[in-house]
């Protein structure tokens, strides 16, 4: 089967398998990359932390001041957002306490990280993003801790590459020393990922 057309089918059947475990303070809206169809084979996979509440509205992840920080980053590679990057979530729906966004809590990364595994398997990405914590915890429970690895690096775990480095939020993003970081980084990546 076809990659793009495995992962669609995966995609339609994440809210399944969350729902086993939890079905509270989560919306079950599917959020995935509208640019699926265009992927070059092995695309760089960026992960984030969750969806939204604009993510879930137009269905897209990293939509917002957050995605257009990381659009910004993007063409600093120099390479093509619908066809070089798959974007996705460490956690695959929107958490929320009082319908306001929230930090998916450690045992819904836990659980998510069994479809990003899934997820990883599908795509074999050339080059795998954790930006942020959430996408750095969450791989820990796929493969192996990199909490403690430095941030805005590139290294080989568990046979695969891996970038770490710092989630795009505009609190982030106007830090000076993040922002300059991650500039950096995403500057590396025609180099590294392709």
């Amino acid at each position: 089967m076809n990659w793009k057309k495995e992962l669609k089918e995966f995609y339609l059947k994440r809210a399944d398998f969350i729902k086993q475990y939890f079905n509270e303070n989560i919306d079950f809206t599917n959020v995935f990359d509208p640019y699926l169809n265009e992927k070059k084979d092995n695309p760089i996979m960026i992960i984030g932390e969750a969806p939204g509440a604009n993510e879930v509205r137009l269905k897209e992840p990293f939509v917002g001041k957050a995605g257009e920080n990381l659009n910004y980053l993007m063409n600093l590679s120099g390479l093509d957002r619908k066809r070089d990057f798959l974007i996705t979530n460490a956690f695959p729906f929107r958490t929320y306490e009082s319908n306001k966004n929230r930090t998916p809590k450690a045992k819904e990364l836990k659980i998510g990280a069994e479809l990003l595994k899934k997820e990883i398997e599908i795509v074999k990405p050339c080059l795998i993003l954790l930006l942020g914590n959430s996408a750095i915890k969450a791989f820990g429970y796929v493969c192996s801790d990199v909490k403690n690895l430095k941030k805005c690096g590139i290294y080989d775990i568990c046979g695969l590459k891996v970038g770490i480095c710092f989630h795009p939020s505009p609190l982030a993003f106007n830090r000076k020393d993040i922002r300059q970081s991650l500039e950096e980084f995403f500057r590396g990546l025609n180099s590294n990922g392709r």
